[in-house]
């Protein structure tokens, strides 16, 4: 059948439909285990700041609900940056585990760099709300691009509107996540220019460096 997808596609491989069911069973576990996550999910991605009393609540850098949803969440993203790798990219793309390390590193540097800020200036400015709603966050736009990533995987005549429906989502809720934090950062008293040093250096510098590095892959696969 025309638009079907081919025995040796790569997006239907085993691997992949692993990658599928291990989220699958993680947001099955979390649903079971802590069902009332989904709410702070929502209320982290409509909310533009948490409330003190909530993030008292909810903050927990060793949250296992929170770590298993991130999981999730760059499995997620890494597969729709694959499978965009794959449909436009050149006849040997970078490998998904290329694309798993570098989506976890890019999520990982702004966590370390303002913990790291946090240690050395003894003070919170706001690091530990905006710290706790990024991670829900892309834990938020994961999930929401799963869906996309697994029907793009199976259904071929859908994969260009559903992989360019994820890159939307990704984009939109990477501006969202710098936006709040600037409004955290400025309701914290912190000066327009560090927020804005902050953002070039640690979020917008390793994107750039990890799109470059793809470009560069993409290129040499080519």
């Amino acid at each position: 059948m025309e638009g079907a997808p081919l025995p040796d596609d790569p997006f239907t491989a085993l691997w992949a439909a692993g990658v599928f069911l291990c989220c699958l069973v993680i947001l099955a576990t979390v649903n079971i285990g802590s069902p009332r996550k989904w709410r702070v999910l929502r209320q982290a991605a409509l909310r533009m700041r948490m409330g003190t009393q909530a993030l008292r609540e909810e903050a927990d850098a060793g949250d296992r609900t929170v770590l298993s949803l991130l999981a999730v969440a760059v499995a997620a993203l890494a597969m729709l940056l694959w499978q965009a790798a794959v449909t436009h990219g050149g006849e040997a793309p970078p490998s998904f585990l290329y694309f798993f390390i570098g989506t976890a590193a890019v999520m990982a540097v702004p966590t370390v760099l303002l913990r790291l800020i946090a240690l050395l200036a003894r003070a919170d400015a706001g690091i530990s709300e905006y710290l706790h709603t990024g991670n829900l966050l892309h834990a938020a736009v994961g999930i929401a691009i799963l869906p996309l990533v697994m029907l793009a995987a199976y259904q071929a005549p859908w994969r260009a509107a559903l992989i360019l429906a994820g890159l939307v989502i990704l984009g939109a809720g990477i501006l969202y996540r710098w936006l709040r934090g600037a409004l955290i950062g400025l309701s914290a008293g912190v000066p327009l220019r560090f927020v804005l040093l902050y953002l070039c250096a640690a979020e917008i510098g390793p994107l750039l460096i990890a799109l470059n590095s793809l470009r560069n892959s993409a290129l040499l696969h080519s």
